[in-house]
């Protein structure tokens, strides 16, 4: 009997040492599946913004542009960049209203399909707004961190945004 007993428990033990010896191992999510949020350094915006600048003077009617990459994009948490470009256009331009809008969505265009981060740009020709951008842009050229600038942003932000 004890010996019954005892080739049943080891069986049993088997059994069990079998059983959850099989199981999967837990497994770590996958880091290049997993979407992560890439922070773009102060610098790296100034070099972007000199890019996007040249870009949009190539484009015919535009003589100067202001442009200013913003952090990433607070609507929609994407992690990408909003870039907003203040526009100085030729006198023949700006007398045509379908014209200067052509040029806007042309520039934006141009900005989009350069730089995969941008998550959308907002084109203005209001001299005011200009005004402002250039304000900003000199703010960052001089070195001053992003993050003292964030109320002037978002107040272009929101302004471009509504057309002002």
């Amino acid at each position: 009997m004890k010996r019954t007993t005892a080739i049943f428990l080891c069986i049993l033990l088997c059994a069990a040492l079998l059983i959850s010896g099989c199981q999967k191992a837990a497994q770590k999510p996958d880091p290049k599946s997993t979407p992560q949020v890439q922070q773009t350094s102060d610098s790296e915006k100034r070099v972007m913004a000199s890019r996007f600048s040249n870009l949009a003077t190539s484009v015919n009617g535009v003589q100067k542009a202001t442009v200013v990459v913003s952090a990433t994009d607070t609507v929609t948490s994407t992690g990408k960049m909003v870039v907003m470009v203040g526009l100085n256009l030729d006198s023949k331009a700006m007398q045509d209203k379908n014209r200067e809008q052509s040029i806007k969505e042309e520039v934006k265009s141009k900005i989009m399909g350069n730089d995969n981060r941008i998550s959308e740009v907002l084109v203005t020709t209001n001299p005011d707004m200009i005004k402002k951008l250039q304000d900003v842009a000199a703010g960052v050229i001089q070195g001053k961190p992003m993050q003292s600038l964030t109320q002037d942003i978002n107040e272009l932000d929101k302004n471009i945004r509504a057309g002002k």
